[in-house]
């Protein structure tokens, strides 16, 4: 966890400096790519030799223009990492100055420390609870920096990584301004503490970015997802089926609430975020995983998420998976008849699939509720995917989870 005096020590003309660096490279590299493109001192050669001198160069012209792009993607990274840390620093100047207004400090590891005021015993009660709250107020605004800080330190961990070769780079994501080396590092490890080894085909890549708690849009606001992992037998060449439940709409409403939707339609390339429910059938690596991503409140932009449930069970190469997931801002959840109350009115998101690969024949069977929408794919280890089932409501209804949660239909 990053502490204070991490952010005091952090530099962000060092940082930046990786930046002037890798701008310095992507001239190079272009410079070459230019002299090569209008090299002629073949052009009047002619036969085998002719092709195999056309060919390397055009190689070499595509390696230059391959390290640009991953220079750029250092370079962005870096200058991102930079902003961020002259953020960071301005914001702990902020809280100080706060904490010297209450006769406090900020100490290293990230408490408002501090004395009671000289004349405490001489305040009456209203005096002690503002100051008490001012006191709270700040360490609230301390913690959330904190918070934020770790995100940075991730993305200036993964620039350095890349700079230094340890990672392959590709561009910064252009939508959330967040490193995709970032992303990369951090599905590796999600994967690596899974499995005990790197992520090979595409499939274990999906994998990988499943279970990644991670949450890389903004309006998420650094809440992870809740990812439950169990195992099955392994069935060899069985691939990857994906059963996802999205709301079509950009916002539906949820009594008493309003929710952030997904805002689109099916998609055989929806990744794990693009949902509010997915659920992963690996065969090959034998496990299911089942995510739920946070839920948004509109228009506060508070953040909840709940841990969904399933079990398993498994016959050969047929997996029944029965599960549950919880809206933290369904009706009843948040009063005195407990969690239990969504289930109690049938206001989750749940339901039974039984999924078979049968060589190269997927199937899916069971049942689920009529909201939200619904789409599984198969992902052969050949590189196909096969669209397995798509249940779709009627995406313009605002009243979507109220109305249809309550009823389920047979799949297919």
């Amino acid at each position: 966890m990053v502490t204070v005096a991490d952010i005091d020590r952090w530099n962000s003309e060092q940082v930046r400096e990786v930046f002037h660096r890798t701008r310095e490279q992507i001239l190079a590299c272009d410079t070459m790519v230019t002299e090569f493109t209008n090299l002629s001192v073949f052009e009047t050669w002619s036969g085998d030799t002719a092709t195999a001198a056309k060919e390397s160069i055009s190689g070499t012209i595509q390696d230059f223009a391959k390290h640009m792009e991953e220079a750029a993607s250092i370079g962005n990274a870096a200058q991102l990492a930079a902003d961020d840390i002259d953020k960071a620093k301005a914001s702990l100047a902020s809280i100080r100055a706060d904490a010297e207004l209450l006769l406090s400090t900020i100490s290293p590891e990230g408490r408002v420390d501090g004395p009671l005021p000289a004349d405490w015993d001489n305040w009456d009660e209203s005096e002690r609870s503002e100051y008490r709250s001012a006191k709270i107020a700040l360490q609230e605004r301390l913690d959330n920096l904190l918070t934020d800080a770790e995100h940075i330190d991730e993305d200036l961990a993964a620039a350095i990584d890349g700079a230094d070769g340890d990672l392959p780079v590709t561009d910064v994501d252009p939508l959330y301004g967040t490193s995709s080396i970032t992303r990369r590092a951090n599905q590796v490890k999600a994967f690596q503490d899974q499995f005990d080894r790197e992520p090979k085909s595409p499939n274990d890549w999906s994998m990988a970015e499943m279970l990644d708690t991670n949450t890389y849009d903004p309006v998420y606001r650094g809440v992870n997802s809740e990812v439950v992992v169990k195992k099955i037998d392994k069935v060899p060449g069985g691939g990857l089926q994906r059963i996802n439940a999205f709301i079509p709409r950009d916002s539906v409403n949820n009594i008493p609430h309003q929710n952030r939707g997904d805002n689109r339609g099916f998609d055989p390339k929806a990744g794990p975020e693009d949902s509010r429910v997915s659920i992963y059938v690996d065969y090959d690596n034998g496990v299911i995983v089942m995510r739920q991503n946070p839920s948004v409140e509109i228009p506060s932009g508070a953040v909840k998420v709940d841990e969904p449930t399933f079990g398993v069970a498994q016959d050969g190469e047929r997996v029944q998976v029965t599960f549950e997931a919880t809206d933290p801002y369904a009706p009843f959840y948040d009063q005195k008849v407990g969690e239990w109350g969504a289930s109690t009115v049938g206001a989750t998101v749940r339901g039974t699939l039984i999924t078979s690969p049968l060589d190269g024949a997927p199937q899916v069977e069971g049942q689920l509720t009529n909201y939200p929408a619904w789409e599984v794919y198969d992902d052969s280890n050949s590189g196909t995917t096969t669209p397995m089932y798509q249940y779709m409501p009627d995406a313009s209804d605002p009243w979507g989870p109220a109305r249809h949660l309550p009823g389920h239909h047979k799949v297919p």
